[in-house]
């Protein structure tokens, strides 16, 4: 494009040089970070709908302390009339994105993850909430099929069925009974198979003792995820022993989904001191769910996203997250010889910004995944928002 102009003389130079999404304040710090950019025809650029809009920089100490503050901006901001299809939270990579999805959980905001899956979406997460569906409800035999094949335990669908059977036949329908007494079943003729179910009916037995003396909903579902033989001890083994790379950060990132469906529990139980309950828990999940939306209903959640899945979205309000060395720019950018990197990381920078229509929220954190960061992403200063870093304005 930017030798067009050369190679075809006669042509006529039309300028696109307003603005119709963004108020000035945004624009104008996004066009300062982006012409830096050596190779780029200069052009002003006029926000169409004036002053009035709000940037804004945060620093944190920690990724969860930054999770945890755009969680409670975005309560505050709702609560204040903005509705939940005008919020936006953006980062450079998914892995950004995860403390901040686990924060929302817990604060109770539903949300949608643009091209991946929100916390109640999980499949490992499914499999949790079917322990504790079959705790409220023994006779469940869907639950049941769920979560004893989570994980395997050597229990097919014709094990299955015969635990099913002995429930309705020799203890009312219940499931979690019928699983502590499978001793019982002759047909099982492997006796690690009888044995695992029998640690699984026990296991679940005792946390139910403890729901009905009156454990707190978040003791009852961390002791769920905690059984002898359940998901926290199988994630921990493949974490551990795995030889794989991939499938230890995989289970890694499992374990931590069970930790955020545990604070979720946590949270829901201190909203609600005096009338928490194990089912108004497993509503709550259901109603976040972002796949069992009320057909005719407005969405009434707020997006998540990364960056480049958000091109074409906007919103009054938008947080773009992990503004750091080595990610917003990324460490490949950084380390490439090759500037045009670095430059389609500032366009990166600029497309996110220009989501906001209204407001926008950047921040950065000094420790990122238990690791210190690169410090505040050279773009932030570009923009005239905060003071160049020593080491970058040297």
């Amino acid at each position: 494009m930017l030798a067009f102009g050369e190679r075809f003389p006669a042509h006529t130079r039309i300028v696109l040089g307003r603005n119709f999404r963004c108020r000035a304040e945004i624009l104008e710090a996004a066009v300062a970070c982006v012409a830096h950019n050596a190779q780029r025809e200069p052009k002003a650029l006029i926000a169409n709908r004036g002053a009035g809009g709000e940037v804004r920089v945060v620093a944190h100490g920690t990724d969860r302390h930054e999770a945890q503050s755009v969680a409670a901006a975005i309560s505050q901001a709702l609560a204040q009339g903005i509705p939940a299809s005008e919020v936006l939270v953006l980062g450079r990579t998914g892995y950004s994105l995860w403390p901040v999805q686990a924060a929302l959980a817990q604060a109770g905001i539903p949300h949608r993850v643009l091209g991946s899956l929100g916390l109640y979406e999980r499949s490992e997460v499914r499999d949790a909430l079917a322990y504790l569906a079959l705790l409220v409800n023994p006779a469940d035999a869907q639950a049941f099929r769920r979560a004893v094949g989570s994980p395997r335990r050597g229990v097919g669908a014709a094990t299955a069925n015969r635990v099913v059977t002995l429930a309705r036949e020799g203890h009312h329908g219940d499931l979690i009974c019928a699983s502590a007494d499978a001793g019982r079943i002759d047909r099982i003729r492997s006796p690690a198979v009888r044995d695992r179910l029998t640690r699984f009916g026990q296991g679940l037995a005792n946390v139910r003792s403890e729901l009905r003396t009156g454990r707190s909903i978040g003791h009852v579902v961390v002791a769920t995820a905690m059984l002898a033989g359940g998901l926290v001890q199988h994630y921990q083994w493949r974490r551990d022993t795995s030889p794989h790379a991939e499938q230890r950060r995989d289970a890694e990132r499992v374990l931590e989904d069970l930790r955020s469906l545990c604070r979720a529990a946590q949270t829901y139980a201190d909203q609600q001191p005096d009338s928490a309950t194990l089912t108004g828990f497993l509503e709550q999940a259901a109603g976040l769910h972002a796949r069992e939306l009320t057909r005719g209903q407005p969405d009434r959640r707020i997006t998540v996203s990364s960056v480049h899945r958000a091109k074409g979205t906007e919103a009054q309000l938008v947080v773009l997250l992990a503004c750091e060395e080595r990610l917003l720019p990324s460490w490949r950018a950084l380390a490439s010889p090759d500037g045009e990197q670095l430059a389609e990381e500032r366009r990166v920078f600029y497309v996110a910004c220009t989501r906001a229509k209204d407001r926008l929220i950047l921040s950065y954190a000094a420790t990122r995944g238990g690791r210190p960061t690169g410090g505040p992403s050279r773009f932030l200063s570009e923009a005239g928002l905060i003071d160049p870093p020593q080491a970058l304005a040297a």
